[in-house]
């Protein structure tokens, strides 16, 4: 990775798609605090994890990598995933799907993250990482697309409505119940709890309360006056 020096009073005007002061809310040498400090709450592996979305979060939208001061130097990297995974001290040189698995429960940091790792680390011939004509260049959009909990929570926010979107990132809906609901998924199966009185609170969360009211109506007991009603009724056998 190429390191250069540089002035750090000197700030880049790099296009930067997430708006900011101009041109950065940190100085260089504030960005190289902050990406360490997510680096260092990563690594350690205790409590601390539990801070790590909220400051990976503020990373992103610093976009700390594109410019930042660390020991004297300056590094520059083009997207996220150089950052994660490019030797120290230009990076971290962790792997990304260990840094994406701590994200789960928070939906808003998930989909940040995923939304950035779409930039591949570029290659000195300039080409792309999947080799044409092996019939695998498809295993990157599998992948990216299937029914991953990020892709998923991407999907709530680009197709459904506002209030749909605000009840996920709240964590009131799972994104699966969220694409149920607006019919831009078919149901799935899921595991069932042992305990009964959870069945009904699961199928609402993962499908949407109008499967949940069907289903519990099925299986609720028909009440006595109906059943009164049914029993006196004549047959209608010879």
């Amino acid at each position: 990775m190429n390191k250069k020096e540089t002035n750090h009073d000197e700030p880049s005007m790099k296009n930067n798609p997430h708006p900011v002061a101009a041109p950065y809310a940190l100085n260089d040498i504030e960005r190289g605090q902050l990406a360490s400090t997510a680096r260092e709450c990563f690594a350690r592996g205790d409590g601390s994890l539990a801070q790590f979305p909220r400051i990976l979060k503020k990373v992103i939208r610093e976009r700390v990598w594109e410019r930042r001061a660390l020991r004297g130097r300056v590094y520059e990297l083009p997207n996220l995933r150089a950052l994660i995974t490019s030797k120290p001290l230009a990076g971290w040189n962790e792997d990304p799907k260990k840094v994406e698995a701590l994200l789960k429960d928070d939906p808003e940091a998930l989909a940040m993250f995923r939304e950035e790792m779409k930039q591949e680390l570029p290659n000195p011939d300039g080409h792309n990482q999947h080799t044409p004509g092996k019939g695998n260049n498809v295993t990157p959009t599998r992948v990216q697309k299937g029914n991953a909990r990020a892709y998923s929570i991407a999907r709530v926010q680009r197709e459904c409505d506002p209030k749909t979107v605000a009840a996920v990132m709240a964590g009131k809906m799972s994104p699966n119940a969220a694409l149920v609901k607006a019919g831009l998924r078919k149901n799935r199966q899921i595991s069932i709890p042992l305990d009964p009185k959870e069945v009904i609170p699961k199928l609402r969360r993962a499908f949407g309360d109008e499967f949940a009211d069907a289903v519990e109506a099925f299986i609720s007991p028909p009440k006595r006056g109906a059943m009164a009603i049914e029993q006196s009724e004549p047959s209608t056998r010879s």
